[in-house]
Parts: C-alpha cells; structure tokens; sequence
C-alpha cells in the first residue's frame, strides 16, 4: 500500500530575550507558605513498603511553624474512596505537621498501602492541609492520592506495561524505512474491559499525542480498536485522527509479551473538518513487551 505522506512545514519566528538585570525579590517570613510537592499521588497497592508523601516548607529559612491535615473522601464516597484499614494504614501519629528553626523545610505524611488479592479497582482519597500556624497555606494545599490495584485482570493476562513499537513506513519515498517508538497500554478507570494506548502511532516532531481505546475480549486474545479517535493535535493548526486505511476498525492480536495490528495504522491530519493528508504512520504495528 503506497501513501503519499502529507508534510506540515513551520515558520517558526525567533524569541529574543533581553539583557535586563532583574533584581532578586526579598522572601519575607510573612509569605512563607506550606504545600504539597504534587497535586496529585499514586501509591501502588503492592508497594511493600511505607510511603511518604512529601509536604513543604517555602521559606528564605527554617521556621518554628506547624500546619494540620485531614484526610476526606467526601468525592468519591459509595464509588472507590479508600478506607483505612482495608486499603492502607496511616503512619503519622499526629495529624499536626511542625517545622522547627533548626530542622529541615519538609515534613512527610506517612502512607502504608495494604495489598490483596482482589480486584476491587484503584481507590482514591484526599489529604488537605488546613489551619497553618505561623505561615500561609499554598496553592496545593490539597493531593489526590491513589491507591494502584495491583490485581487487576489485565495485569494477570500480561497485557498492561510498556511496549517497544515497530512497523515500516507506508508512504512513497520511505520504502523499506522502519519507525521505532515506546507506547504504554493503561488500565481504564472504570471498565477492565478496556485498555489505553499512549502512542499507538509513531513519534513525529510538534504532536501532543493522546491515548486511543481498545475493548478487550473476554479470552484477552484479541483487543479491538475504533477509528476516528482523536490522536492529538499538530502544530497547533491540525487535528490527528486514528485512521486502519479506511476501516472502521482494526483487531489487534494478542500473544504472550507481544501485541500485533496487521492493518495500516495511520495519523490523519485534518484542518477545519477536511482531511490534508496523512502525518505519519506504519504498515503494520508489533507491539513488544519491554515491562
């Protein structure tokens, strides 16, 4: 199958910075602040080990302050909030986090996952820091903790982790020219019938990719996926749509370690509703297990 490859040239205009001295602002001790390092957790439930979540001091120095936390599961009650004592323990003795002048400028909240055997999906709950006494509280001052079910029936069929993609060019000009890229294959949050794929075409320069869906049938052998997903955006002016060479729809087959799409895989450039031609892609995908 000859392609002709659609090819997006950008004029990329130069950014000139100034040679300006800024002046260094003074940090006062009235602005130091608390927060968590990230918005966001995730703790696999197999870890083995206590986990610690860090929670910041951002001040010129150490100070004498203290700041409280909670945990809330509020969002995700009667759905996948996490409970104490079935899905982890907390290690803190205090639910008080204190600074001192002559100590560090981080203190930690203290996870330890619980593991089972069931699958009984990712669990999540919130900490939120609250009454500082002696600073201010930041931006993040709340974090999404979740809590990674390592039981999950993908991950028993091998299917889940991280994959060396390879497949030949399709386009005229490139024969005989091969792509390489990584693509991971992710849980869905809510359908263990489903996987995610993160790149499932090659890498091209100025792409944002996004994931694409597959359903997985009930023998985990073959794993359908659906064209016209969106693939991500290029150079901010084309929209990438999934496109099997017209198909609707392409079957991956599935094998110990390995993941094979014998139809073309292609990305499709698309500007206001009308297809420009095809970005980038692959005859074939083989999908090899790395981790």
């Amino acid at each position: 199958m000859k392609i002709n490859k659609f090819i997006y040239a950008a004029v990329v205009g130069a950014l000139f910075a100034s040679c300006q001295s800024v002046e260094t602002p003074m940090f006062s001790d009235k602005d130091a602040f608390v927060a968590f390092d990230s918005k966001t957790t995730t703790i696999d439930e197999n870890a083995n080990k206590e986990i610690q979540i860090p929670v910041s001091l951002v001040a010129s120095k150490a100070l004498d302050v203290s700041v409280n936390f909670e945990i809330d599961t509020t969002a995700y009650a009667g759905k996948n909030a996490a409970k104490p004592g079935v899905h982890y323990n907390l290690k803190n003795t205090s639910s008080t986090l204190s600074y001192t002048s002559d100590g560090e400028l981080v203190t930690y909240i203290t996870i330890e996952p619980i593991d089972n055997d069931a699958y009984d999906g990712d669990v999540k709950m919130d900490i939120k820091l609250s009454t500082p006494s002696g600073c201010n509280l930041g931006a993040n001052y709340t974090t999404t903790v979740t809590i990674a079910d390592n039981d999950h029936p993908l991950a028993a069929a091998g299917i889940l982790g991280t994959y060396s993609v390879r497949g030949e060019s399709p386009f005229q000009g490139e024969e005989g020219v091969y792509y390489e890229w990584t693509c991971e294959l992710q849980k869905d949050p809510d359908f263990v019938d489903r996987v995610w794929f993160t790149q499932i075409v090659p890498t091209e320069s100025g792409v944002e990719y996004q994931s694409v869906m597959g359903e997985i049938d009930a023998d985990f052998r073959t794993i359908t996926i659906k064209s016209g997903q969106s693939l991500g955006s290029y150079g901010g002016v084309y929209d990438l749509l999934l496109d099997f060479g017209g198909a609707t729809s392409a079957t991956a087959q599935v094998s110990t370690g390995q993941i094979v799409i014998t139809s073309p895989v292609l990305a499709a450039a698309y500007q206001d509703g009308t297809r420009a031609g095809y970005l980038t892609g692959v005859k074939t995908a083989t999908f090899t297990k790395v981790e």
